[in-house]
């Protein structure tokens, strides 16, 4: 039977296939055949790569916004007012709109990270504010603008995001930082069962079960009923109904998002919805790195002989567990083009 690879570029659970190259090797080539066959495979992973690093960009979904009104120092709403958000988190740098005539601007698809909102208008004093956008929200920024003279500039001390009105899932967000802290197996499942109300099936004790996957449930929902997303983009597997899931490298992630109420209307099971945001590139070489490792002379046990002869024995002893993980993002060309680069290998042996 003929071997068959397939390359895939998705840009969202809607649209599934975008772009589907296929070989086809014949056991019946010579060597000279399979030889070209072989070559027109290395470039077909070279035009692979390069396509979905050039369309990565127009793919990302976010889906976090900034919206406000604007008002001048008589509380009526101005119409007309350039609104600008700049953050190092855009690789186009700053994205603009403008007030419509009820004073209302909305900036929408922006990544995570720290933004400067600039509200700009002739005759009146340009306003700017800081504020901290976490993944999948609406963060309101609102700005009062007065009389000013050319040049003039107010700048209004940052904020953290305030009370998302315009959204009523308020999904719990955990940072990168977050993620580094929790004492948990770095994966999306074992990270999840420290949000209110969401369990894991399976006990993950620093990691044991790292490699064999735990699952994620709900308000009595079964675990088939989970949703994940990579930036928006639906990555559930088809393993038993999709209760086993893909593995995501931990270290590409800069924040992961968890739900368990008033998702949207595509989703199909009501279990836990997780949105999984990536890094970026970034126009700075950044980079970091995870070593952990475990063998046995590390590991305690307080299940003595007594509990032993009434026949508990506890779980399975470890033996090892090794997690090495780390990334490397930068510029290809600033402001063009980023690049990122994970890696990770894990391990784990139970006694």
């Amino acid at each position: 039977m003929a071997r068959r690879i397939f390359y895939r570029a998705v840009d969202s659970p809607v649209e599934a296939d975008l772009l589907t190259l296929l070989l086809i090797l014949d056991p019946s080539m010579t060597m000279g055949e399979e030889r070209e066959m072989n070559k027109a495979k290395f470039v077909a992973h070279i035009f692979a790569c390069l396509l979905v690093v050039a369309l990565l960009e127009s793919f990302a979904s976010a889906q976090s916004t900034i919206s406000g009104v604007v008002k001048d120092t008589s509380g009526a709403v101005m119409a007309g007012v350039k609104v600008e958000a700049a953050s190092e988190a855009l690789i186009e740098r700053s994205r603009t709109t403008t007030t419509s005539e009820d004073g209302r601007y909305s900036i929408i698809d922006i990544r995570p990270g720290l933004y400067t909102v600039t509200f700009i208008l002739p005759g009146f004093s340009t306003v700017k504010q800081e504020v901290t956008v976490p993944s999948n929200v609406s963060v309101p920024v609102d700005a009062e603008m007065k009389v000013g003279s050319v040049g003039e500039t107010v700048t209004v001390e940052a904020t953290v995001a305030t009370v998302d009105i315009e959204n009523a899932a308020h999904p719990q967000v955990l940072s990168r930082t977050d993620m580094d802290t929790i004492p948990s197996a770095r994966n999306m499942q074992s990270l999840g069962s420290y949000v209110p109300g969401v369990h894991l099936n399976t006990p993950d004790v620093a990691g044991s079960m790292q490699v064999q996957q735990t699952y994620l449930t709900a308000h009595g929902n079964q675990s088939q009923d989970a949703t994940y997303l990579l930036d928006g983009m639906l990555v559930n597997s088809i393993i038993a109904d999709g209760r086993a899931q893909n593995y995501i490298d931990n270290a590409i992630l800069q924040e992961t998002t968890y739900q368990t109420s008033n998702v949207t209307a595509e989703v199909s099971g009501g279990g836990v919805y997780t949105n999984m945001v990536p890094k970026d590139g970034g126009n700075e070489l950044h980079g970091d790195l995870f070593l952990g490792w475990l063998n046995s002379k590390f590991v305690g046990s307080n299940v003595d002989q007594k509990l032993i002869d009434r026949g508990v024995t506890g779980q399975s002893t470890v033996d090892k567990i090794e997690d090495f993980d780390g990334s490397l993002g930068g510029a290809i060309k600033k402001d063009k083009l980023w690049f990122l680069l994970t890696g990770r290998k894990q391990a784990t042996n139970l006694g």
